[in-house]
């Protein structure tokens, strides 16, 4: 798939997860760590630049080593909302659009990203979702027109408020596989080790 850089990737990697019981982006996932399946999953090449948001030295470290602009998160409280706004005033004024990435998708595919993309430049004005099973789900593309909007989310909002607020402007892609857009809340989210 060829296309102009044009999109900005931001990944949310600010959550605490206390259901998880540890900081479940570093849980190891078939011994890589969660949030980096994510940063080998990302098609690079198709974003002006990915930018990671996050409350950890760990992950920031991490998105360096692979090329990405680390933004520090000193809000604790676990307010997505902050989160978001410090991504959107981290990215490249002439971006056309941001996806936005969770952190605990560890099955998500390079191929679903670039099918998202694709139908971003078909249709540049929409929000674009993926969704399963009448399941929808991440990552989420906004385009520019909304980035005014998510700087002034509701604390403890995310995108979804939006979504809402803006039914006409969602345009949905359909994942055949439910476990890409499955996230990992607790233990028992994950499948079981083989021994």
């Amino acid at each position: 798939m060829t296309c102009k850089k044009e999109l900005s990737a931001v990944i949310l990697a600010s959550g605490r997860g206390r259901r998880f019981g540890e900081n479940k982006l570093l849980y190891p996932i078939d011994g890589i760590a969660m949030v980096e399946r994510l940063f080998i999953t990302i098609p690079t090449d198709l974003f002006k630049e990915v930018i990671v948001v996050s409350i950890y030295d760990e992950i920031l470290t991490m998105s360096e080593k692979h090329g990405y602009l680390p933004v520090h998160n000193d809000d604790t409280s676990g307010d997505i909302a902050k989160t978001i706004i410090l991504g959107i005033n981290a990215i490249d004024r002439y971006s056309d659009g941001c996806m936005f990435f969770t952190s605990d998708q560890p099955w998500l595919t390079s191929s679903t990203v670039e099918r998202l993309i694709g139908q971003f430049y078909n249709e540049p004005e929409k929000i674009h979702i993926p969704v399963c099973q009448g399941q929808s789900g991440n990552p989420v593309i906004f385009p520019k027109r909304f980035f005014a909007d998510l700087c002034s989310l509701p604390p403890y909002y995310g995108g979804k408020h939006l979504v809402k607020k803006y039914p006409e402007a969602v345009s949905y892609l359909t994942v055949t596989n439910a476990l890409e857009l499955k996230d990992v809340d607790i233990k028992e989210d994950l499948p079981p080790v083989s021994t």
